[in-house]
């Protein structure tokens, strides 16, 4: 690879394994499999670099290769069975990245929120991450996931109700206001 292409995917490395961490993080609620999940994955992307940057959309192509290789080691035995426990902060320092500070209540909730989320069904944890985490539209997650909009849709509802009994998301904001009609006219012309 030139020196050019190298410095470009240094670049595009320090901005983006955060950012892909995150979610590998939401995904899997494991943080030292969520460091080898993005490992793997920018492994990946640099090998396919030149033509990654080619296309335009490096940042897309690494989610998409990290959401497909989380998929596909849900579905591996071995993997259900095996995890490890360590904390956000024990993560950042061996990472070498420096938290945002937060309240204490803001922790609280995304600890709640993490784990929920590894306590849904696969299919609903992948449309969760993406739809809630990435902010992806319904169209894109579904070309992501290889399933209908429908599916997508249906599946972040179903995740949206279950973080609203675990009063995580409040309900949608339902307009109380009713559009002012005049009152039928009594008055009859003649």
């Amino acid at each position: 690879m030139s020196a050019d292409s190298e410095t470009s995917f240094d670049d595009f490395a320090v901005t983006a394994m955060p950012r892909l961490r995150r979610v590998a993080y939401a995904w899997c609620h494991d943080w030292h499999h969520s460091e080898d999940v993005v490992q793997d994955t920018m492994e990946r992307v640099y090998a396919a670099w030149p033509r990654v940057r080619r296309g335009g959309q490096e940042y897309a192509y690494a989610r998409t290769t990290l959401v497909r290789r989380l998929i596909s080691e849900n579905r591996r035995a071995w993997r259900r069975h095996e995890s490890s426990a360590v904390d956000e902060e024990t993560f950042n320092a061996a990472a070498d990245v420096h938290p945002i500070p937060d309240t204490a209540a803001d922790s609280a909730a995304r600890l709640d929120t993490t784990d929920l989320l590894a306590r849904l069904p696969l299919r609903q944890r992948a449309v969760a991450v993406l739809r809630f985490v990435e902010e992806l539209p319904v169209a894109q997650v579904a070309e992501l996931l290889g399933c209908s909009q429908g599916t997508v849709k249906s599946q972040a509802h179903h995740a949206r109700t279950a973080l609203r009994a675990a009063g995580l998301v409040q309900a949608a904001p339902v307009s109380t206001a009713v559009e002012e009609q005049p009152p039928p006219s009594t008055h009859r012309g003649g």
